[in-house]
């Protein structure tokens, strides 16, 4: 998605013994948003695989973070006007325009604007320049800036500019206002006209997800410190592999890496989304679970959750891709 202020989803078993997970997060079943039909399913399941940064499920409705995920990596590409610039935008080895492959974004800069897109209307004029902004959530855990999910349906719908960065020139351009017939309470650049006919549920699925994503300081008109970490360590779950593609029957999950806030040990759950084949996991309450694969061939995603000793929580999703038989 382009510029403006939107340029602003049964834990299994300890040690030996193995239980088939199918199904569950965290939520109860009554906090998530039903989903029945199976390509969306297939769509969400596909968002979890394909975010390029670990989520933060806790709280959060797993189906509307999986769709968001789908539509925001895989349909919109909100991270190409929302990043840094292009240059930047992938690291090796999964820069897609030199070959490598599989494409790898960039997390330093995942959806935390940026982007110049030069001056607005006329490149040659005293106009303002127009940047990409933060959608990333600030220290409110809110995304953009702090914007609730109604604001951000509204800015969808109407296009309107909750910072008013640009104001409509009422003299001469300056360098800092956009000249009639340009009105400057609407984002000039953000592909909301296009935008504003997708549902309802998209928006809020967009919304779910972004809220979900790790906080990056900077973009135009951010505080300093927006995050509101200072730096501090964070608790933040690191689930593995991304997209690894086996054929053995079993195989062994690594959230070994995740961190805590107060550097104390962590507790470990991992679970399957809802509409993942189902599995078995051995030794689901720890770091290195051993996992069993179904009859069927397909891709198996885990959601690890862990906590931290002040019970402060993060969640990251791990996926393979099984094809033995």
């Amino acid at each position: 998605m382009s510029k403006g202020r939107f340029t602003r989803l049964l834990f299994g078993a300890s040690g030996a013994c193995a239980v088939l997970v199918i199904g569950l997060l965290m939520e109860p079943a009554s906090a998530q948003t039903q989903v029945t039909d199976p390509e969306t399913i297939t769509k969400i399941l596909k968002g979890f695989q394909i975010s390029p940064v670990p989520i933060n499920m806790q709280g959060k409705d797993p189906n509307l973070v999986g769709y968001g995920s789908y539509l925001v990596n895989a349909v919109a590409s909100c991270n190409d006007c929302h990043t840094a610039s292009p240059s930047v935008e992938y690291v090796a080895p999964g820069i897609p325009y030199f070959g490598q492959q599989p494409t790898k974004m960039n997390p330093a800069v995942y959806l935390g604007g940026g982007n110049d897109f030069g001056a607005f209307p006329d490149p040659t004029g005293p106009f303002p320049h127009i940047i990409s902004r933060n959608l990333t959530p600030d220290s409110t855990g809110l995304p953009i800036g702090g914007d609730t999910l109604a604001q951000f349906m509204q800015i969808i719908r109407t296009g309107a500019d909750m910072d008013h960065v640009h104001p409509t020139c009422t003299g001469a351009p300056d360098g800092k206002c956009i000249p009639a017939p340009f009105d400057g309470n609407l984002l000039q650049i953000m592909p909301w006209p296009i935008l504003q006919n997708m549902s309802d549920f998209d928006l809020q699925a967009i919304y779910e997800y972004i809220s979900t994503i790790p906080c990056l300081e900077g973009g135009p008109g951010e505080p300093a410190n927006r995050c509101g970490t200072s730096g501090a360590q964070t608790t933040t779950a690191i689930a593995g592999p991304k997209n690894a593609t086996v054929g053995a029957r079993e195989f062994q999950l690594d959230g070994s890496q995740s961190t805590s806030a107060d550097g104390k040990p962590l507790t470990y759950a991992w679970t399957i989304p809802k509409g993942s084949p189902q599995a078995a996991i051995l030794g689901g309450t720890t770091a290195k679970p051993t996992v069993q694969f179904g009859n069927a061939p397909g891709i198996y995603m885990f959601l690890l959750t862990v906590t931290d000793s002040t019970g402060k929580s993060s969640s990251d999703s791990a996926s393979i891709k099984f094809v033995g038989n």
